[in-house]
């Protein structure tokens, strides 16, 4: 038994937030149907590579694919119908969106009392900025993570994307809150949020920096309080040291090293004069490490207990000895699409199982077997087919 068995979801939305958060619910047991436009369907399909895209794969794993115009009336009233035996819909429109087509929670709430709906936007339904269009590094800019992740004197945006699949870990965690509480109530609620405040939310700290005490983070400054280091070794491979804040780290850092002198120096002396003097202590370890390989350090820094790590790209991260033990690559096969390798879920439980892996959809895969489901005869499937509905 997984953890939320029998719940199902339906998923209206594209790209990342709702088919991640829909996806993650997935991996917790949930049934998710993807409800796409059968001109397409979710336009990440297409992103790169054909219509099986890696980025399309990698936010819908485990789903069944339903092909659906919603634009149509006879597509609204199956929705309907699908709506009488879900649990859970997601949708990612921009505000007003969902209300023109005929699926806006006011229209839904009534008829359907146990439905939890989940509203994702890039700013909220309300506001001066509610209408206008979001992708990630939006969500990045307005949070202020952006600024956090870039050097202010060459500003390139870099790194994945954050904004996108922190709101979508968000709207999972709000609709696990949801079918929590419709346990003790009974009644399905609307869970929303926005890029915004699931970012903010994430900055947590930067964010109380400066509510309480007026600071403005930049870029180095966790770095430089948590004391972290970076330098390219002898081979040119990239290596990370992180003191944080026990001087027990320091010292064994300064021992593996042979400067242990550095201990007496003024500007090293403390963490906080460490702190204050920062680039100057950074400099020398860049060129201490330079001098030699990246095994070499790794390895010296484990035995004196240094915190560090290598900086790897994604062909050395699966490469990882780590890695492999802890089973963190899994593999499916599609039976038309071909072998897919992807993450395995974060989360593990004592006593109960996660959904096993499965493939994301090819487009309206399942739509017969999710129509039969609800006592569409083969007839009326053909003709939904016919009139382009599915």
């Amino acid at each position: 038994m997984t953890p939320i068995h029998g719940v199902r979801v339906l998923e209206i939305a594209s790209f990342i937030t709702g088919p991640y958060a829909a996806m993650l619910l997935g991996d917790l047991g949930a049934d998710v149907v993807k409800i796409e436009h059968p001109k397409g369907g979710d336009p990440f399909r297409t992103w790169s590579r054909g219509s099986y895209s890696p980025q399309y794969r990698a936010y819908n794993r485990g789903k069944r694919s339903l092909t659906l115009d919603l634009k149509s009336p006879r597509g609204i009233e199956v929705l309907r119908d699908l709506l009488a035996k879900a649990d859970v819909l997601i949708e990612n429109f921009r505000p007003g969106t969902a209300e023109r087509l005929g699926f806006g929670y006011e229209a839904l709430a009534e008829r359907y009392p146990r439905l939890i709906y989940c509203s994702v936007t890039g700013f909220g339904k309300t506001g001066p900025y509610r209408s206008r269009p979001s992708y990630d590094t939006v969500g990045q800019g307005y949070s202020g993570l952006l600024r956090l992740l870039l050097n202010t004197e060459n500003p390139r945006p870099l790194g994945p994307a954050f904004s996108d699949c922190i709101t979508g870990v968000f709207a999972c965690y709000g609709i696990l809150g949801a079918l929590l509480a419709r346990e003790k109530t009974g009644l399905g609620q609307k869970v929303e949020l926005s890029m915004l405040s699931a970012t903010l939310s994430f900055l947590i700290e930067p964010a109380v920096a400066y509510l309480s005490a007026d600071e403005v983070n930049d870029c180095f400054t966790r770095p430089r309080i948590s004391q972290v280091y970076a330098a390219a070794c002898a081979d040119g491979k990239l290596l990370a040291i992180h003191l944080s804040s026990p001087p027990k780290f320091w010292e064994s850092l300064t021992e593996a090293i042979a400067m242990t002198d550095l201990r007496q120096d003024p500007r090293f002396a403390t963490r906080e004069t460490r702190i204050a003097n920062y680039e100057s202590l950074a400099a020398i370890l860049v060129d201490v490490l330079k001098q030699k390989p990246r095994a070499h350090w790794l390895e010296l820094f484990e035995r004196f207990d240094v915190p560090c790590t290598p900086i790897y790209d994604m062909s050395e991260v699966f490469a990882d000895p780590q890695v492999k033990h802890a089973g963190l690559e899994i593999e499916y096969s599609h039976p038309s699409e071909g072998v897919t390798r992807s993450v395995r879920p974060a989360v593990s439980f004592s006593r109960t199982e996660l959904e096993k892996a499965a493939p994301p959809p090819a487009l309206g895969e399942h739509s017969e077997g999710v129509l039969s489901e609800l006592g569409y005869d083969s007839d009326r499937i053909r003709r939904l087919r016919d009139e382009g509905v599915i």
